[in-house]
């Protein structure tokens, strides 16, 4: 299980463009750090809607077998918050990676992925 993980978060760090592409990683940090809640899942959704489609369909199956891990959350113990601390950084980075903005943001990083597998259905099917 942890060799499978391994092997998916490196293949999502070797992109040569982020998950949520680096051209909008700015709009999706400022869409989570939107202090209304519902905003932040308006602008979330909207930002994920308009991906190009490799990225949107690599994201949906992504966040559809991170919902099902979360289900199983009280076996394996990763629930949907713990996902997002692990999946945030990989799925939601600068080109650059700078250490600056990992810090700054990850916080933001993560309440996208946890949002992202709490509302599976901003990547319908």
């Amino acid at each position: 299980m942890h060799v499978i993980s391994s092997l998916l978060k490196s293949f999502l760090r070797k992109l040569p463009d982020p998950l949520l592409t680096s051209a909008r990683y700015g709009d999706f940090i400022k869409g989570a750090a939107d202090p209304d809640p519902d905003k932040a899942l308006e602008k979330l959704r909207s930002l994920v809607q308009d991906l190009p489609d490799t990225n949107y369909e690599t994201l949906r199956h992504l966040s559809l077998h991170l919902r099902k891990v979360a289900d199983n959350s009280e076996k394996n113990r990763m629930d949907p918050r713990n996902l997002a601390i692990v999946f945030g950084p990989t799925v939601v980075r600068t080109a650059e990676e700078n250490f600056a903005s990992l810090v700054n943001d990850m916080q933001h990083q993560c309440k996208i992925v946890e949002l992202l597998i709490n509302h599976v259905s901003f990547v319908p099917i």
